[in-house]
Order: C-alpha cells, then structure tokens, then sequence
C-alpha cells in the first residue's frame, strides 16, 4: 500500500451508479452509503456515488489501481443475487449481462482511457440482479436486503487487495433522502451492523 499526502489522488475508487427514481436501478447508490457508513479506508479510497455520469465517468476511472463499480446488473439470477465480474468477465458476456441504462458511459469512458494509456488497472462490476427499474416504483425488498452483503463484499474487496478497511464503531445506517421520497413498500435500509 502506498503512503499517500493529503493532495495526492486517490488510488481505488468505489463507485455506486443508478438512478434513485427507477426503482432497483438505485442500487449502486445504496450500496456504496451503505459501506461508507460501515466501513472506514484510508485516504487512498474514494467512495462515490455518482448517480447515472455517463462520459463524465472517466476521471473517476483515470489512472487508477482498482474500480469498483456498483450497479444493478440484468442477468439469469433470482432478483436480489449479487454477482461480481472482472472486466474481462463482463465484456466477455455483454450480450447476456446488461448494466441498466449506465452500460454505454461506462464501457465508452473504460475504451477512450485505454486509448489514452490511463485505464485502470483493474476494474470490477458488482451487480444485483433487478426485479424491477421502472420509475417512482420503490426498491424491491429483495435487493434491499443485498445492501449490507454488497457492502462487505467491497469491505472484503479491499482487503485482499492489501488496503486497510475496517468495521467503523457505533455505525448507523445511511440517511438517504430519496429513500423516503420514492413511492412503493420500502420503510428504509436494512441494516445489520
């Protein structure tokens, strides 16, 4: 692991993508809350959830030693089945595999960084399997409760790659906003601490 300053970029970035407003397509979102209020990494980690970038994805993806991307992930699996991919894996079985509306800004920002030699060096797509992505529907309980496995699953993550990453004392769920906007059954993030 590298010593980093405080103006250093960081070397590992934890992505969620998805739309809160299209049901279990806001998964992305969830997940990376729900680790950055579990778990705590070292200044070398950046946890972001960026919604749906598109092309604007790419610095995010720049140069770096691991990308972690969260999202839901339309594949042959019961809904709420977390699945991780290497990139190889994924673009291996891109006919069958789909990240919902996302899939373009991602593979296109990931082919104009190869190009420019600032790929990164390893990417992984952690996916759940969607009920449903339709809009103003709510999260499906089944992918609800992937939230926590989702987040020890990237806690783990980091670990074998040799980067520091640790229960945080006295966690609390995520407070997420559009959990209490979005219509549907949902009453908040399953949380087991």
């Amino acid at each position: 692991m590298t010593i980093l300053d405080n103006n250093a970029i960081p070397s590992i970035s934890i992505i969620g993508l998805g739309n809160v407003f299209l049901g279990d397509d806001g998964f992305g979102p969830l997940a990376v809350e729900t680790f950055r209020c579990a778990y705590r990494c070292g200044p070398e980690v950046e946890v972001l959830d960026l919604g749906t970038p598109g092309l604007d994805l790419a610095p995010y993806l720049y140069d770096r030693e691991l990308v972690v991307v969260v999202d839901a992930v339309h594949a042959d699996l019961p809904s709420g089945t977390l699945s991780m991919f290497s990139e190889e894996d994924f673009v291996s079985q891109r006919a069958k595999l789909r990240i919902t509306g996302h899939d373009p800004g991602l593979w296109e920002s990931l082919a104009h960084l190869r190009l420019a030699g600032f790929a990164p060096t390893e990417l992984i797509v952690l996916g759940v399997n969607p009920t449903s992505c339709r809009y103003a529907e709510g999260m499906s309980p089944e992918v609800l409760g992937s939230a926590t496995e989702a987040a020890k699953t990237i806690a783990q993550l980091l670990v074998d790659h040799g980067i520091a990453c640790d229960p945080r004392e006295g966690s609390t769920p995520p407070q997420l906003w559009w959990m209490h906007v979005a219509p549907g059954e949902q009453t908040g993030v399953p949380w087991h601490a």
